[in-house]
């Protein structure tokens, strides 16, 4: 069984247990969550406050419960989380992945950033430590980024890597 990060409890919010949650939407879909360091617990509730996630776990009934729990990470076992449609992915697929750009090795990718537009966090392999150190910022969604079985191939556009 393998448990993925899905995010973080934040601050308590209200006086009944509520808290903050950042990170994944697929909470959403889950009936229980692994709480760092302290095991299973069931969700009883999730409020949305405005673009905020608001999350009621079993067994934490007063803002004092929920102090005590802010800032912990926040895991789903991997076989509880939903399917998805062919060409979608869960950013943990995606991290540790080989990348190649026009069919040749590159790096890999050590990271994805969520916001208005997704993109590949990848950090190049080198023959140099400057090489080596080097990442590069590349969106998702474009139609030179191809996800294969075996790794991410971009197709090189100019500015793209520069």
């Amino acid at each position: 069984m393998r448990r993925i990060e899905i995010g973080r409890l934040g601050k308590a919010y209200g006086m009944a247990g509520g808290l903050k949650f950042r990170g994944e939407t697929v909470i959403f879909d889950l009936e229980r969550v692994y709480l760092e360091g302290l095991g299973y617990r069931a969700i009883e509730e999730i409020e949305e406050q405005g673009n905020e996630m608001v999350l009621h776990l079993a067994g934490v009934e007063s803002r004092q419960e929920a102090e005590q729990l802010a800032g912990l990470r926040v895991y789903a076992d991997q076989e509880d989380l939903p399917a998805l449609e062919e060409g979608e992915y869960y950013y943990f697929e995606l991290i540790g992945r080989p990348v190649f750009v026009d069919g040749q090795p590159f790096g890999e990718v050590v990271d994805v950033e969520d916001g208005a537009q997704e993109r590949l966090v990848i950090k190049a392999r080198g023959a140099s430590l400057r090489a080596q150190s080097k990442t590069y910022m590349v969106p998702f969604q474009a139609p030179y980024v191809r996800v294969e079985a075996d790794g991410i191939y971009i197709e090189a556009i100019p500015g793209l890597l520069e």
